[in-house]
């Protein structure tokens, strides 16, 4: 189960690559060229090597399936289960220029967002470590990190040695905070919602790298 917990964290560390240090007023997420299409939607068809996607602005999506395929867990939690030293992930969006975060250090920290927050597995612990672009929202971004400090329900996600290195997110109550774990292809059926790292092949289908399937009426916010 290790190794095989590894190989998992190996694939997806490779797929959502972590960001470079940042000073805390200036935070510049970076973007990785090569990283996969991201699809996000319900499954309405599965096959034995493909299942196909309903994407929220109506279009089917084949994505087909091999041996190396990632799976992860989505199930409900609670903003308790984030503690000091948790490993998190957050998509978040920053409030603006003088909006700063609650929580006090040496220097002002922007305050942002969360659209979601994800406690993850410890095995998983170390996953796409860092502050990157996302595309949820035109300005959204994704951190991984351990919690430093808490304030309230701002959390101080970090990713790094220094002071610098941290986002601070606030976690409104109607934000979903979801448990990311390890899981497998039974969980792969018609009607469940997932979030899907795919690559585009000649013939025009996906290859999925790695999908994030919720479970007990979860749906991925990535």
């Amino acid at each position: 189960m290790i190794l095989q917990g590894l190989r998992y964290t190996v694939v997806i560390a490779a797929l959502i690559l972590c960001a470079t240090c940042v000073p805390a007023l200036a935070q510049k997420p970076t973007q990785s060229q090569d990283q996969p299409d991201r699809i996000r939607g319900e499954i309405v068809k599965t096959e034995a090597a493909s299942i196909f996607v309903k994407t929220g602005d109506g279009k089917l999506v084949r994505l087909r399936l091999n041996d190396e395929l990632s799976v992860f867990n989505l199930t409900k939690a609670s903003y308790a289960d984030a503690y000091f030293g948790t490993y998190v992930g957050a998509v978040s969006v920053r409030l603006g220029d003088n909006i700063y975060s609650p929580i006090i250090r040496d220097s002002l920290s922007w305050l942002h967002r969360g659209f979601e927050l994800r406690i993850i597995d410890q095995e998983l612990r170390g996953i796409a470590l860092g502050h990157q672009n996302w595309d949820l929202t035109p300005d959204s971004v994704m951190t991984h990190g351990w919690v430093d400090d808490q304030e309230g329900r701002v959390i101080s996600i970090k990713y790094g040695p220094t002071e610098e290195e941290e986002t601070d997110v606030d976690i409104p109550r109607d934000v979903p905070v979801m448990r990311m774990s390890l899981g497998d292809r039974k969980l792969i059926r018609p009607g469940a919602r997932i979030f899907a790292g795919a690559r585009k092949e000649s013939s025009g289908d996906y290859r999925a790298v790695f999908i994030l399937i919720g479970s007990d009426g979860v749906v991925p916010r990535l």
